[in-house]
């Protein structure tokens, strides 16, 4: 029963998840001193995987968009200072636009997928 359970947990992990772990988790599991509480970790483990892969797209794209709104911002708040980017620091209005970029920039890169950063991190 537990065995069958199991592998049932590790089978509802996401693809991408499952190719990588699966083998090495079924055995973890399968000598486990606990192994119907690890089986529920591995099925909440699964559900939560799956909730985030459907939250990661959309907020990719708030934040795709987010960052592009940023730049033409930023371009224009530039466009406005008489010595460029090094007169920044000196306006509190100019600044907002420079963190606005930082920080959707950072949440587009939190957000990609987990596919594409694991192709850019191979490649």
């Amino acid at each position: 029963m537990t065995r069958t359970l199991t592998r049932l947990a590790v089978r509802m992990l996401p693809a991408h998840t499952r190719d990588r772990y699966g083998q090495e988790l079924i055995a973890l599991l399968d000598r486990s001193p606990r192994p119907l509480a690890d089986t529920l970790d591995v099925l909440f483990l699964a559900a939560r995987e799956h909730v985030e892969d459907s939250m990661r797209r959309p907020l990719h794209t708030l934040a795709s968009v987010s960052l592009a709104v940023s730049l033409v911002l930023l371009g224009y708040t530039v466009n406005d200072l008489s010595t460029g980017l090094t007169e920044l620091p000196q306006h509190w209005w100019s600044s907002g636009a420079a963190v606005s970029v930082i920080a959707s920039g950072a949440a587009a890169l939190v957000s990609r997928h987990r596919s594409a950063a694991r192709s850019s991190a191979k490649g």
